[in-house]
C-alpha cells in the first residue's frame, strides 16, 4: 500500500475518485469430464483445467449445435478454451482435413496466442500452425500438402492469400469453422472491410462462425452487422483474479503528459511494472523523454504503431523478461498479447470507448496480485465531465459498436479483390454492391467474359490501393532525401501535413515544406521545435448528395445521408504544445481536399437571443457552433466514438451538421443518431458544470477546430440543449444546409 499512499499524497495531484474492485470468484458448473469426449477433458486437465464455467459449457454446446456463436467474457476468465475444446474434438475425427481458421486483429498476437493453442492441440496430435506474411516458403509448401487442423492467421494475410494463392483458396472450402478473436476490434472502417473480406471468404467456404470478445455493448446487433447473419450470444462474467485500485486524478500544476512520467517513475521506484497508455504517438514519445531526461530512460521504452515489428517484439521480450520496468504504449498492446506481470496501467487519456478501458484494466493484475489502474484526467470536457460525475466513470457499460457497411471506398476495393479471388458473376452482388460494379465496369477496372467479370490490368493498379488498416487515400512523409518516415490518412492528412504544419515523429519535430494531394506527398525538413505545435484553420463546405433516411430525433428533424464534405485549409495557429498557448496565427496558399462520407444534418430550435439582429446573429453563431462541439464531444461517451471519428459544421440558423470523419462513413454518426437522447444529456451536464466565464477547453473548445475556438458560448449552447430536452420549442422543418460559410 505503500503506492497508493504516494500516490494519494501527493499535493500536486488532486485525487478525484478511488474504487476498489475484490477479485471476482467465478462458479463452476462441472467436470471437464461430463462434457467433454475424454481425450480433451484428459488434455484440459493436464494443462490444469479441471472444471469448466457455466458460459464455457453453454458455448461448447452452442458450437456443438451448429450455431454461430458470439462469447462474451471477461479477459483470462477461458474464452480461447471455450471454442478450441469443440474444435480439438472435431479435429481427432478429422486426420487429414483442415477444420479451423483462426483469425486473430494483429500478427504479432496471433503468433503470441498460436503457443496457447498448441498448449492443447499438441498432446492430442491435433496440428496447429501459423500463417503469415513471415510463414517461411518451406512451411508453406508444408502447410498446403498436409493441412493442418487448425490454421492461426490474420485478415490481411486471408485477404492477399485469397487473390493470390489458389491453394489458400482450395484450403478453405474445407475449413468448418472460422473463429474471430477480439471481434470488437472490427468496428468503424477496419469493420468495413473486414465486412467484406468475410463475403470475400464465404465464396469459398461455408463456415460455422466463433466470435469473442471481452467487452462488448451490444453483440447480437454488431455480429449481425459484421457477419450478416444471426448469432447465438453466450454471455459470461467479466472476471477478476486479483484486487484492483482505480484511481480517478488529475495534475494540479503539470500536464497530463508530465504526469504520466512522474506516476511511470513512482511505478519504478517502487520495484513495480506498468504500461503506459496514450492514444498518440507524440505523447508517447514525449513521456518517454521525459522519462530520459529524469534519468529513467533505460528502465522504460516505446510501443507503438509505426516502429518495426521486430522492434516491438524486442520491447514486448525485455518488459517479459524483467529488463524494463516501464512500457509506453499506444493502443498496440490493449489485445490479449502476453507480457507478463504487470501491476499497474497508467491512461495518459480518457480512453475513446469504455471497450478499451476494459481492455486496457484486463492487462493489470492477471497473476492475482492486487493491480493498479491510474487513469489522469485533463482539461478536456470529456475530463471535466468525469470530475464532476466520476461515479458514471465506473458505472458505464459497453458502449454499442457499429461499422458502415456501405462505404464505397471500401467496397469497390474489395469487389476489385473479389474478382481477382475469382470471376464475378453479378448475381452474387447485392444491389448497393451491383451498382459499384457496373461503375467498376464502365471505368475500365473490370472486363466481361462471357457470364462472368474479370479485373483487367488498370483495375490491378488500383487494387494496390487496398488496406485493411485504413483508407486508401494515404499521405507519405517525406525527408529531403527522399525518405519515407510515415503517413497519414486523408482528410485528417490536411489538417497535420498542410505547408507549414509542424509534425512530430520519432520524437523529433519537422516543418512541413510541401504537401502534393495529387501524388499524396508530404515533404518535411527536421526543425528545432519540441515545444511547438499547430492546428490548421480552415474552411469547410457539405453538400448533401443523397438522402437515405429521415425524420425527427428527440423531436429534431434530421437528414441522414451521403455527403460531400470539401475542406480548405487557409491557414494556422502556432501553438506551445506543453501550454496549448496561441503565439499568432498565420495564412498559407489555400490547399483544398474533397471526400465523400455518411453523415446527419439536424434541423435545431428556432432560438432568439437578443432583439439586436446583429447581436442575435452572433450569439446564435456562438450557440449552435458550441453546441456542435459539445454534441461530438459528448458521443465519445454516449457511442464510444473517438476524437477523430467525427467532424461537424455548424450555422448560424440553426443547422448543425456531424459526420463521419473517414472516407465514405466509418458507421459512428449512425450510432449517433440511435443514442441521440443520451448525447444530448451528457453534452448539457458537461456545459452546466463548467465554472468558466461563457466557453473554455473544459467545456466547449475542440482541439480539432477549424477557427481555433472562437464564436463558442458555453451558455448560448445550454439553453439550445435545454430547449432539445425539454421539448416544445419552436422546430424547424427538414429544410437544406445553407448558403455560404458554416462555422467548422
Amino acid at each position: 500500500m505503500e503506492f497508493l499512499s504516494s500516490v494519494l499524497g501527493d499535493p500536486e495531484r488532486e485525487i478525484v475518485y478511488v474504487k476498489t474492485e475484490m477479485p471476482e470468484a467465478i462458479e463452476t458448473c462441472c467436470g471437464v469430464e461430463t462434457a467433454l469426449r475424454a481425450e480433451v477433458a484428459d488434455a484440459l486437465k493436464k494443462a490444469g483445467i479441471a472444471k469448466l464455467y457455466q458460459f464455457q459449457f453453454d458455448a461448447i454446446q452452442s458450437i456443438r449445435a451448429g450455431k454461430d456463436t458470439a462469447i462474451i467474457a471477461g479477459t483470462g476468465t477461458g474464452k480461447t478454451e471455450a471454442f478450441l475444446a469443440p474444435i480439438l474434438e472435431d479435429s481427432l475425427d478429422e486426420p487429414r482435413t483442415p477444420v479451423a481458421l483462426i483469425m486473430y486483429p494483429t500478427k504479432a498476437l496471433a503468433r503470441d496466442q498460436l503457443a496457447r493453442v498448441r498448449t492443447l492441440a499438441d498432446k492430442l496430435g491435433v496440428r496447429a500452425m501459423v500463417y503469415d506474411g513471415d510463414t517461411p516458403p518451406r512451411e508453406r509448401r508444408a502447410l498446403y500438402q498436409t493441412p493442418p487442423h487448425i490454421l492461426v492467421t490474420n485478415p490481411d494475410m486471408v485477404s492477399q492469400a485469397l487473390m493470390y494463392v489458389p491453394k489458400f483458396r482450395q484450403l478453405l472450402s474445407r475449413v468448418k469453422y472460422v473463429v474471430l478473436d477480439d471481434f470488437h476490434v472490427y468496428s468503424g472502417v477496419l469493420g468495413s472491410h473486414m465486412y467484406y473480406l468475410l463475403k470475400r471468404l464465404s465464396r469459398f467456404a461455408r463456415p460455422q462462425y466463433i466470435a469473442t470478445s471481452a467487452t462488448l455493448g451490444n453483440p447480437a446487433e454488431f455480429a449481425r452487422l459484421l457477419l450478416d447473419k444471426d448469432v447465438n450470444v453466450v454471455q459470461g462474467p467479466r472476471g477478476r483474479r486479483g484486487e484492483l485500485v482505480q484511481v480517478l486524478l488529475r495534475p494540479r500544476f503539470r500536464s497530463k503528459w508530465a504526469e504520466a512520467a512522474s506516476l511511470a517513475a513512482l511505478c519504478i521506484n517502487s520495484d513495480m511494472k506498468c504500461i503506459v497508455f496514450t492514444d498518440s504517438h507524440k505523447y508517447s514519445e514525449m513521456i518517454y523523454r521525459t522519462l530520459r531526461l529524469q534519468g529513467y530512460g533505460d528502465r522504460a521504452a516505446v510501443h507503438r504503431a509505426g516502429l518495426t515489428a521486430e522492434e516491438r517484439g524486442r520491447v514486448e521480450e525485455a518488459f517479459r523478461r524483467g529488463d524494463l520496468d516501464v512500457v509506453i504504449a499506444t493502443p498496440t498492446l490493449e489485445l490479449g498479447i502476453d507480457i507478463g506481470d504487470v501491476d499497474a496501467a497508467i491512461l495518459a487519456s480518457v480512453p475513446p470507448t469504455f471497450n478499451r478501458y476494459l481492455q486496457r484494466v484486463g492487462r493489470v493484475g492477471r497473476r492475482g496480485q492486487t493491480g493498479y489502474v491510474l487513469q489522469i484526467l485533463g482539461n478536456d470536457p470529456i475530463s471535466s465531465y468525469y470530475r464532476n460525475n466520476p461515479i458514471d466513470f465506473f458505472e458505464r457499460e459497453p458502449e454499442p459498436l457499429g461499422l458502415e457497411r456501405e462505404n464505397e471506398e471500401v467496397a469497390s476495393l474489395h469487389l476489385l479483390a473479389m474478382a481477382l479471388d475469382r470471376p464475378i458473376r453479378e448475381e452474387e452482388l447485392d444491389e448497393y454492391q451491383e451498382t459499384l460494379f457496373k461503375r467498376l465496369y464502365a471505368e475500365g477496372y473490370l472486363e466481361r467474359v462471357g457470364r462472368f467479370y474479370k479485373i483487367t490490368k488498370k483495375g490491378r493498379e488500383r487494387l494496390a490501393e487496398l488496406s485493411l488498416r485504413g483508407s486508401p487515400q494515404v499521405v507519405k512523409i517525406k525527408t529531403k532525401d527522399g525518405r519515407v518516415i510515415g503517413h497519414r490518412e486523408l482528410p485528417l492528412a490536411l489538417y497535420e501535413l498542410h505547408p507549414e504544419a509542424i509534425y512530430i515523429h520519432g520524437g523529433l519535430a519537422y516543418l512541413v515544406k510541401s504537401l502534393d494531394l495529387e501524388k499524396k506527398v508530404a515533404h518535411v525538413e527536421p526543425i528545432g521545435a519540441e515545444d511547438l505545435t499547430t492546428q490548421a484553420l480552415e474552411d469547410m463546405e457539405p453538400h448533401l448528395e443523397e438522402v437515405i433516411e429521415e425524420g425527427r430525433v428527440e423531436g429534431v428533424p434530421y437528414q441522414f445521408g451521403r455527403l460531400r464534405i470539401r475542406i480548405t485549409v487557409y491557414g494556422y495557429a502556432l501553438k506551445r504544445f506543453t501550454t496549448d498557448e496561441t503565439l499568432g496565427e498565420y495564412p498559407i496558399d489555400p490547399i483544398s481536399y474533397e471526400f465523400s462520407t455518411k453523415g446527419a444534418i439536424f434541423y435545431m430550435p428556432t432560438l432568439r437571443f437578443s432583439p439586436n439582429d446583429a447581436v442575435d446573429w452572433e450569439e446564435r453563431a456562438k450557440g449552435y457552433h458550441a453546441t456542435e462541439h459539445v454534441i461530438i464531444s459528448a458521443s465519445e461517451i454516449a457511442v464510444g466514438a473517438s476524437k477523430t471519428d467525427l467532424g461537424g459544421i455548424s450555422y448560424p440558423d440553426g443547422v448543425i451538421v456531424i459526420y463521419d470523419s473517414h472516407i465514405g462513413g466509418n458507421g459512428t454518426s449512425r450510432l449517433l443518431l440511435r443514442h441521440f437522447r443520451r448525447a444530448l444529456e451528457i453534452a448539457l451536464r458537461i456545459v452546466r458544470s463548467c465554472d468558466c466565464a461563457d466557453g473554455c477547453p473544459k467545456c466547449v473548445f475542440s482541439p480539432y477546430c477549424g477557427n481555433n475556438n472562437k464564436m463558442l458560448s458555453r451558455r448560448n449552447a445550454a439553453r439550445i440543449l435545454e430547449a432539445i430536452l425539454r421539448g416544445g420549442a419552436a422546430l424547424p422543418a427538414v429544410g437544406e444546409i445553407p448558403k455560404g460559410k458554416g462555422i467548422a
